[in-house]
């Protein structure tokens, strides 16, 4: 748990310092050995602003309150993705953490972007799909994501973990969403990455 918090700690610190640099220089593909899930965790988050944008024209059509909770569909993945990593030999509770940091992460997006629709600080865009059709975009990310833990166990399980993350992290940023929320979620998602000593 301690390495857990340090990660976040060191992921927000090194973006409160260094987020402006980042923003003005080009990332440099493969600088650290977690850019690639650094990526995946980033196209997982972008699917957030179609998710939204889905909920709020449901909400708008049936006259209620977008619903942004689905602890069906939670329940769902948190199962999968535990029983997907238990074939690569990953434990359960490190696995359950990262897709928390997905979900919630996601969820910081969605919240985000309702808000500013309800309060009229912009128009929510027409989705271009509907749920089943975003689900599957999350569905491969969550593979991938897993098979990225598998393929880089050794480097989220050391104590230079949080470090590595924040620097995959800050290269990730510039080619992303500049917004300050997804910036947020983003370091939500990816500091529960590093895996807690068993």
């Amino acid at each position: 748990m301690k390495r857990f918090a340090a990660a976040a700690v060191t992921t927000a610190a090194l973006l409160s310092v260094s987020v402006a640099d980042a923003g003005s220089a080009a990332a440099e593909p493969d600088s650290h050995p977690l850019d690639r899930l650094v990526a995946l965790v980033a196209d997982r988050l972008d699917t957030a602003d179609t998710v939204a944008a889905v909920k709020w024209a449901a909400s708008v059509r049936e006259g209620t309150e977008p619903v942004i909770d689905d602890p069906a569909r939670e329940a769902r993945i948190y199962e999968t993705m535990a029983r997907l990593g238990a074939e690569r030999g990953l434990p359960e509770p490190w696995v359950r953490q990262v897709f928390a940091g997905q979900i919630e992460a996601n969820k910081i997006v969605q919240r985000g972007l309702v808000e500013r629709w309800r309060a009229g600080l912009a128009v929510a865009p027409v989705p271009a799909t509907d749920l089943a059709g975003v689900r599957p975009v999350i569905d491969r990310a969550n593979v991938e994501i897993v098979e990225q833990l598998a393929a880089h166990r050794a480097e989220l399980s050391t104590p230079g973990c949080a470090t590595d993350l924040a620097g995959s992290v800050l290269d990730t940023m510039p080619a992303r969403n500049g917004d300050a929320v997804y910036r947020v979620a983003l370091v939500r998602a990816s500091f529960g990455l590093c895996a807690t000593p068993s």
